[in-house]
């Protein structure tokens, strides 16, 4: 039998056994002689995941143990780039020891030498060079068709590829100069920066409609559709529920129970009901049992785990499952029978909640709700009509209204952090075509599902960790105490005191901040400053706790349609219920070995889809902007560099550069502490936080980048503005994407 992953491993850090050859580590780990060739594939993934390295022909060492580390490495359009490092700092790539990684590979990288940082004496960074390439990201590349010196070539569309990619003779696929093209690899970049390649498909020109999602969808490896053996797996579902897929579960058909979505929405895979009771209240979260449908070791199960997640573009959804279950057997729609797993709590007059039952049921949504409705029948009286039409639901409504606010104020009184980052949102006609940019709307009952989410999800990670099930958890960490240092001092620039030790400050202090700057002119400003010194939420199977939430347990069940890791919470969950025990301690480690693979994979898909969204957005901004160009409009300095200001327009949400060439003929000193633009004649200072008026100079379209000048001469400082526009309260980090819940 084959040794585990864990057990090489252990193997290869024991005293006087850090460096093994092959030979050695079979002996000493037992494998039979008929077994080598597995085990010689084992230790290759070992190598490809960065785990252990080859060292001196056929000898292993644990990578620890070596001056290299392994990660994913992102690259800056300007040629450098990072390998990230789990568990440890970032180490950064010269352009001259890229060694022909490209964005998004995982590396073998070897450390090599300080370089200084340049900001104070004895501020340096680790630098070094590739070594290997571990594991490929991309094999297709988008770019400009184009004919230089009688070579047909792609220059790729995405600034991290620092790369050119030549084009095959008679491989073209008749494309034209200036067309935007799929191309792929036949060869990766080389120490020239240069790789071959053949067009696959053409995609169009800038400009045309739709082209620029699809740049999107192929620059980040998005799967536009779903493989034949998906859907054909999900078309053989029924299309109702069938009678004996009801047994053994509960009946919650005579409930009053309602979904609560935006107007568009398709996929509606939570419902709700609030009840009354002597002690407070009993809330019922129900949500799609995809885990009933989506099996493990299946063709639907494989391209779920393989997307992660759902992508929202403007009009555009991209789903993790097929839209057979995502629209159909597993949308909880209304009048007609679904599956759910259920999560009953009962909750007292203070908020807290109390026991918690996790039950497989049935439902019959009686509604199908939009937040806008539910919010205008908490915040008006309801007409006759509202009686006639919606009878007791409307008393529903008051209690749901109810028990959300006491579970927002107990959440508060435990230190959550609460953001008014008011989000774009792109508004298309229906052609498409973008017609205007406004904030996102957001509103009370934006709110109260978003507190019936977090309730379930905390319930469901207690009951796990506590029953010693293998989970993947939603875990948002403690911010690095060096983002802290710099952002103290921004904040002691606007008179703010960020009070506690930055080792240990507690998200309170945060949240004391936030109540400071409420209805400041300041407060758009800092709360995206107070965003960004967070550290990013991922998926552990590890319980730590969820620091900008302030809570101790929490994961993600309440989405399985649209995110992996609430499926495999379901799987966990229902395992539970089905056998009253958990995994049995000796499959534990092998579980969890298996969950930090997967929690690692979803936790970059969701970085991926994060990133397609952020492009895709941009993309629309820029389209919206091309008009616009040589109008002046009212903005916010959001960032201070050496070379300009980036500055944000307050009626659009729309973000460009303003150079400091175009800030007239002084020369301009930047003053990093202090986070300013000072000119050395005339001492004209631009700082972050002022309100100028700006003229739209151009778009580069290929950057993405929208260039502004100096319009008005008035610079508004931070203390003497307006209020800035205000948007509705955001619980960060949690990525707010279009359609995603908490």
């Amino acid at each position: 039998m084959l040794p585990r992953d864990s057990e090489v491993l252990d193997r290869l850090r024991e005293k006087g056994s850090r460096i093994l050859s092959f030979s050695e580590l079979a002996r000493k780990l037992h494998v039979a002689d008929n077994d080598e060739e597995a085990f010689r594939e084992l230790l290759g993934s070992l190598e490809r995941r960065g785990e252990i390295v080859r060292v001196r022909g056929e000898k292993y060492s644990a990578i620890e143990f070596t001056n290299q580390v392994s990660g994913r490495i992102t690259v800056r359009p300007e040629g450098f780039g990072f390998v990230l490092v789990d568990g440890g700092p970032d180490l950064f790539i010269p352009r001259a020891g890229m060694g022909g990684a490209m964005d998004g590979d995982t590396v073998l990288a070897r450390e090599e030498r300080p370089r200084s940082r340049g900001r104070n004496a004895g501020d340096e960074r680790i630098a070094g060079a590739v070594v290997r390439v571990l594991d490929r990201a991309r094999e297709r590349v988008v770019g400009r068709f184009e004919k230089a010196g009688g070579r047909a070539e792609v220059l790729p569309y995405d600034p991290r590829i620092d790369a050119v990619v030549r084009i095959a003779d008679g491989k073209s696929h008749g494309a034209r100069e200036g067309e935007i093209v799929e191309a792929r690899l036949t060869a990766f970049p080389d120490s020239r920066r240069v790789a071959h390649g053949v067009v696959e498909e053409r995609i169009g020109f800038l400009g045309e409609p739709g082209v620029d999602i699809e740049i999107v969808l192929r620059s980040h490896g998005l799967p536009p559709r779903f493989p034949e053996p998906v859907v054909a797996e999900a078309e053989r579902f029924p299309p109702r529920v069938r009678t004996e897929d009801l047994l053994g579960r509960r009946d919650f058909r005579s409930h009053r129970i309602v979904t609560i979505d935006g107007e568009t929405a398709k996929d509606f895979d939570d419902a709700v009901e609030v009840v009354r009771t002597d002690a407070g209240y009993r809330l019922g979260v129900h949500i799609a049992d995809v885990s009933h449908y989506v099996r493990e070791v299946t063709a639907l199960d494989d391209e779920a785990r393989s997307r992660g997640t759902s992508v929202y573009f403007p009009g555009r959804v991209l789903p993790m499952l097929p839209e057979r279950l995502s629209n159909g057997l597993c949308s909880l729609n209304p009048g007609v029978d679904r599956l759910v797993l259920s999560a009953l709590l009962e909750i007292d007059r203070k908020g807290k909640v109390g026991s918690a039952e996790f039950v497989k049921g049935v439902i019959r949504s009686s509604e199908r709700m939009t937040y806008t409705e539910v919010a205008r029948l908490l915040e008006t009286r309801p007409s006759p009509a509202d009686r006639d039409r919606y009878g007791p639901l409307l008393e529903n409504f008051r209690e749901m209204g109810e028990l959300a606010s006491l579970l927002r104020q107990r959440r508060d009184a435990r230190g959550s952090i609460d953001f008014d980052l008011p989000d774009a949102d792109v508004v298309l006609d229906d052609a498409g075509l973008v017609v205007g940019i406004v904030p996102e709307s957001r509103n009370v009952a934006h709110r109260l599902i978003e507190e019936f989410m977090l309730a379930a999800n905390e319930a469901v990670a207690k009951r796990l960790l506590f029953a010693k099930q293998p989970a993947i958890y939603r875990v948002h960490d403690r911010p690095d105490p060096d983002r802290l240092t710099d952002l103290r001092e921004v904040l002691e620039s606007f008179g703010y005191e960020l009070k506690g030790d930055l080792e240990e400050l507690p998200s309170s202090a945060f949240q004391k901040i936030l109540k400071a700057i409420e209805g400041k002119p300041e407060e758009r400003l800092l709360s995206d400053l107070l965003l960004r010194a967070q550290r990013k939420a991922v998926y552990s199977p590890e319980c730590r706790g969820h620091y900008a939430l302030a809570a101790p347990y929490y994961c993600h069940f309440t989405s399985p349609i649209r995110r992996y890791p609430d499926l495999v919470v379901h799987r966990q969950l229902s395992g539970l219920l089905a056998t009253g025990r958990p995994v049995a301690p000796k499959d534990f480690d092998a579980v969890n070995e298996r969950f930090v693979e997967v929690a690692s994979h979803c936790s970059e898909r969701e970085r991926r889809a994060e990133a397609a969204e952020r492009e895709s957005l941009l993309w629309k901004k820029i389209v919206f902007m091309k008009d616009k160009i040589g109008r002046e409009f009212d903005a916010y300095v959001t960032g201070v560099t050496a070379f300009g200001l980036f500055v944000t327009l307050r009626d659009f949400f729309v973000e460009g550069l303003l150079p400091v060439s175009s800030l007239g003929d002084d020369f301009y000193v930047y003053e990093q502490k202090q986070h300013r633009l000072r000119g050395r004649s005339s001492s004209r200072i631009f700082r972050l936080g002022d309100g100028i008026r700006v003229q739209l100079k151009g778009i580069d379209e290929v950057r993405r980048r929208l260039d502004f000048r100096l319009g008005g001469t008035e610079v508004i400082r931070a203390e003497a503005r307006g209020r800035l526009r205000r948007g509705p309260s955001r619980t960060a980090p949690e990525p707010r994407r279009r359609g995603a819940r908490r």
